[in-house]
């Protein structure tokens, strides 16, 4: 096999991965309901990718909210049928895994979240656990990236002077308290991860400074992978869009602020751009005793660079996410031997046009699937 590393399984707690190739969160909007109910356009997105031989897929911001904001959402019991429909077909079709990235969509400042807030976000974040598991979802995520709660808690730029701040004890008190909750209600072997800034990449943000010991401290909370993105903070935002009638501070190509930039780089940065954060951030835990895995992503389009990524020891998980737009079926072409034939994503960032601009859902415009919307 030409990428012995790329196609090798590795186990997260009780949930075998037939390769290291993940595919990265990407959002659903306009692919399901305004109201957040899955639709056959969803699953068949998710499924073919699946079908491209991915071992798992984390399915972006699943609102933990009732109110999803257009988003995919399960945070009443409605919501199940259509994922266990999408999680039966994928289960029944191929061995791909599906993760779910659970994250609350609260727009409000860290400031400005009261008590009885931060208290329905843990309720929440628990009971959509309890469904992705009882619909037969195989691990869940926790998003504390980008510009969403859990992230802004976590970030130095939260200045609160209760004990959800002042200090990273405080900072870090709300995702710790989600995930004891949530590993209380699903159980020892249930696969539970989270996602985090490496760098945030605005003036007064987190850096390695902070997500190490971040990083370092969700291990100790028994978080069984880190995924790790960067930036994509609203601080640095250029403008806003008009979604569904709320007005959202941009944060993402292509009109992003650098942040964003970094979070999607672009074909003028150079291709994995963000691994060396992934490696600082995998060599912390492993000295302090951790043996988790660690994904990276980011502008990492051909399989001999994700193959030395992990050789390397940089990282121990790739994902991919704009490759998988432009060709569901890259990790089958490379496990053939097929590198030659992989529709190469161009990183032009147009498929953030399709997705906030034209709202056709998050599709390269190069692909027959945008064609036929």
């Amino acid at each position: 096999m030409p990428y012995s590393m790329l196609f090798s399984p590795i186990t997260i707690n009780s949930m075998k991965l037939q390769n290291r190739i993940v595919g990265a969160p990407m959002v659903a909007r306009d692919i399901v309901t305004l109201t957040g109910f899955v639709t056959p356009a969803y699953i068949d997105f998710i499924l073919r990718r699946a079908k491209g031989g991915a071992s798992m897929l984390v399915l972006g911001a699943v609102a933990t909210d009732p109110n999803p904001y257009g988003n995919a959402g399960l945070g009443h019991d409605k919501f199940m049928p259509g994922f266990k429909d999408m999680v039966e077909q994928v289960h029944s079709q191929t061995s791909c895994r599906i993760c779910l990235q659970l994250y609350d969509a609260i727009f409000s400042s860290v400031e400005e979240v009261g008590i009885k807030t931060i208290n329905r976000v843990v309720d929440n974040f628990e009971k959509a656990a309890i469904r992705a598991q009882a619909v037969g979802v195989d691990a869940v995520e926790l998003h504390c990236a980008h510009s969403y709660l859990l992230a802004a808690f976590l970030s130095t730029k939260n200045k609160r002077e209760d004990e959800y701040g002042k200090d990273m004890e405080g900072r870090m008190k709300l995702p710790l308290e989600i995930i004891a909750r949530i590993r209380e209600a699903v159980g020892k072997d249930y696969p539970i991860g989270v996602r985090i800034n490496a760098d945030e990449f605005i003036i007064g943000g987190n850096t390695l400074k902070q997500s190490r010991v971040i990083a370092q401290r969700f291990a100790e909370a028994g978080i069984d992978y880190i995924s790790l993105s960067v930036g994509a903070k609203t601080e640095d935002s250029q403008g806003y869009y008009d979604f569904y009638g709320l007005k959202i501070p941009m944060g993402y190509p292509p009109v992003g602020g650098y942040s964003g930039y970094r979070c999607i780089p672009p074909a003028w940065m150079p291709e994995a751009v963000n691994v060396y954060l992934a490696e600082d951030i995998r060599s912390t835990i492993r000295k302090a005793g951790y043996t988790i895995p660690v994904m990276t992503a980011g502008r990492i389009p051909y399989p001999r660079l994700a193959e030395e990524i992990l050789q390397t020891e940089k990282a121990d998980l790739i994902g991919l996410s704009r490759p998988l737009l432009r060709d569901p079926d890259w990790p089958l072409k490379a496990k053939e031997g097929r590198e030659k034939e992989i529709e190469q994503c161009a990183y032009c960032n147009k498929c953030m046009e399709s997705l906030l601009i034209q709202k056709k859902g998050h599709y390269c415009t190069f692909s027959k699937e945008l064609k036929e919307k």
